[in-house]
């Protein structure tokens, strides 16, 4: 026999209306009271009539998610963590990837709009979509690490900026000042933010900025950083570290750096950033900067339901995008040398062994 509303009401000690509004993501209800009321409906099972509920509402509970590739292991944490954080909500997920093409990523838009989803998170694969511009003016629209220039939507990201220069003056502190920066070919916001927070670390430790010792990679991320080691070594011989935009990246500029006879941190230190599962394991074990992905997914989640709120209530049409801002933390492992060899980590605020 199915369980009822009804059921979940008697489980929680509450009125069959009060399971509606949890349900609904209505305000009304208590914070308590409404955590005790999923957690009846969590226990029995329970699983509302959301097509009927929908029909009365003109909402479906279902959302949206793009993201540029699923098989890219920081988004497809994400996606497991937006997905458990709205399935305790009520909610279905769409997720589509856009392969990094804007073409494809409109198609998936499109789709998800034909589907009726009541909001939108998006990773875009551009720094500019002209079908999300179209969506977030009748749609909840969050970006989730990125910003697009003009587009009124909310924005949950780390500071990308931040972590970049933590990643840099850690090294400067190792004794590090000819460093490399192995780029990547977009001219997305966070893209934009670690290359200014590398140059404005070196900056601030009196270290000018050297154009030769940045390579914008193309490609795979491995086989990218794989070629960028090379064309840096090759054209700076005397580069002491190199700090990459992405963990994938810095696992080929290892590669790289071994095929060409260097010894990885005892010749040239290398940071990641991300910190992949991998990087734990990886020889030598790689020091990286972390983004913190759970507490993205959970922020980006309970914006949403906020903005679902507020438009079912009818008190959201003009306010502010708001902007969340996450911190990094450097993570310190065994890919960084001090100059002097003395030692391989260190310790300041902000960082974790």
């Amino acid at each position: 026999m199915s369980v009822t509303i009804k059921d979940v009401a008697v489980d929680a000690g509450v009125s069959t209306a009060t399971v509606s509004h949890v349900i609904n993501n209505s305000k009304r209800v208590r914070e308590p009271v409404a955590q005790k009321v999923r957690d009846s409906i969590k226990r029995l099972n329970y699983y509302p009539n959301q097509v009927g509920s929908g029909l009365r509402s003109k909402k479906t509970y279902t959302v949206g998610l793009l993201v540029p590739s699923i098989e890219n292991e920081t988004f497809a944490r994400l996606v497991d963590r937006i997905q458990s954080s709205l399935f305790e909500q009520g909610f279905n997920l769409i997720v589509c990837s856009s392969h990094y093409d804007l073409e494809v990523e409109c198609q998936a838009l499109n789709t998800m709009m034909m589907k009726r989803v009541d909001a939108v998170l998006a990773i875009p694969s551009a720094d500019h979509c002209p079908k999300l511009e179209e969506i977030a003016r009748s749609k909840p629209v969050i970006l989730l690490d990125r910003t697009i220039q003009g587009l009124k939507a909310d924005v949950v990201a780390a500071d990308n900026y931040k972590g970049e220069y933590l990643a840099v003056s850690y090294l400067v502190r190792k004794g590090h000042h000819r460093i490399g920066y192995v780029d990547r070919m977009t001219r997305q916001s966070h893209s934009q933010a670690q290359l200014k927070g590398y140059i404005d670390a070196l900056s601030d430790h009196g270290i000018p900025f050297d154009e030769s010792l940045v390579v914008t990679a193309t490609g795979h991320y491995y086989h990218a950083g794989m070629h960028a080691a090379q064309t840096l070594m090759h054209r700076n011989g005397n580069i002491t570290a190199i700090a990459c935009y992405y963990d994938l990246m810095a696992f080929g500029v290892i590669r790289g750096l071994l095929d060409l006879g260097y010894r990885v941190p005892e010749e040239v230190s290398v940071i990641g950033y991300d910190n992949m599962l991998f990087t734990e394991a990886s020889y030598p074990r790689m020091t990286t900067v972390e983004t913190p992905s759970q507490q993205l997914a959970e922020e980006a989640c309970k914006l949403l339901i906020r903005r679902l709120q507020e438009g079912e209530d009818g008190d959201g049409g003009e306010e502010e995008a708001v902007n969340i801002v996450l911190e990094p933390r450097l993570i310190i492992r065994e890919s960084v040398a001090s100059l002097d060899r003395a030692s391989f980590t260190g310790d300041s605020e902000g960082e974790k062994q």
